[in-house]
């Protein structure tokens, strides 16, 4: 009707009610929409080092970057925090003494993107969405793809790729962030508990953790090898101290990217600041908090611990979304 009902004693709105309204945002909004105001886009060119796209990457604070090919004039694919991961494991593996750097001031991203093939989490140059796709468009491609990110391509009516087409970058914390914005009531009503939708990886046996002891390429090959992007580090005594992400790479300075590799977790510290709550939650935990701590800690990931503080699962961004969108 015209005007809303004014009985304030009105019944409170069911989960499935919350969620039916999630679902509308999501089939409302398109990829357009969610797009930063400043529309600054960052491109790198394919000619560039990889050492000076980490340095790109690492001043402009950006976990992808899309690649251009200006002799070819052609898009190459995102470039992604997790091909930086993949670089300094692979630099620092090939050549003994040199360290990272050098072997990554030597080689090309056009070289890179060519001949290895795509990390984990990296979108192949196929996949894309478009200004008007709606955000569960933008979602099941993100899911359906295995990707972090996604670039948005602007392209006319025969199919061709537009001069400036490439127009921006959708990613699981962008979408988290908009929805958030916008839908705060709904998500913050989401009463049932983790445990109860049964989100997340569970249970301890499945969760790749390190130790403070152990060194920062040791972290970076676990999350190579296991296709991840975060690890929880623990003490000795196994109670979770710390989260070492592959974002944690781009706020080192390139000049100390070889000695933070070599370091032990406990000397490199990614969240020193942090206490613990901050990135961790339990799994009697009711989504609503859930959701508060990935707005507020701006992670993909969060540690399921006991009251002890073991670690007992995860739950990621995905999981999230996975349930939120795709079940509604």
């Amino acid at each position: 009707g015209m005007a809303a009902s004014s009985d304030e004693a009105a019944a409170r709105p069911a989960e499935e009610d919350h969620r039916a309204n999630i679902f509308d945002f999501f089939r409302s909004h398109n990829a357009f929409d969610m797009l930063p105001e400043s529309g600054k886009v960052v491109l790198l060119d394919s000619s560039v080092s990889a050492y000076a796209a980490f340095c790109i990457m690492s001043s402009n604070e950006q976990v992808a970057v899309p690649v251009w090919d200006s002799r070819n004039d052609q898009y190459m694919g995102m470039l992604t925090v997790t091909d930086m991961l993949e670089m300094v494991l692979m630099c620092q593996n090939s050549k003994a003494g040199d360290g990272c750097t050098e072997g990554m001031q030597d080689m090309t991203l056009h070289h890179w993107i060519t001949n290895y093939p795509r990390p984990p989490g990296c979108p192949d140059v196929s996949v894309e969405v478009h200004p008007d796709d709606d955000l569960m468009v933008v979602l099941k491609t993100l899911i359906r793809n295995d990707s972090r990110v996604l670039p948005v391509l602007e392209r006319d009516v025969g199919g061709e790729l537009l001069q400036n087409c490439l127009i921006g970058q959708v990613s699981y914390m962008l979408l988290f962030r908009f929805l958030y914005f916008h839908e705060v009531e709904d998500l913050t009503t989401l009463s049932e508990s983790l445990s109860d939708v049964g989100i997340g990886t569970f249970p301890a046996k499945k969760v790749i953790t390190v130790k403070a002891s152990d060194t920062v390429e040791h972290a970076l090959s676990l999350m190579s090898n296991n296709g991840i992007s975060g690890v929880p580090v623990l003490s000795e005594e196994g109670l979770l101290i710390n989260l070492f992400c592959d974002t944690d790479l781009l706020p080192i300075t390139s000049f100390a990217l070889e000695t933070t590799v070599m370091a032990s977790l406990a000397q490199s510290r990614p969240r020193q600041h942090q206490e613990v709550h901050k990135f961790s939650c339990s799994a009697s935990d009711r989504l609503s908090v859930v959701v508060t701590k990935f707005a507020e800690s701006r992670l993909t990931r969060l540690v399921c611990i006991d009251a002890d503080g073991r670690v007992e699962g995860i739950v990621t961004l995905t999981d999230l979304f996975k349930f939120l969108a795709v079940s509604a």
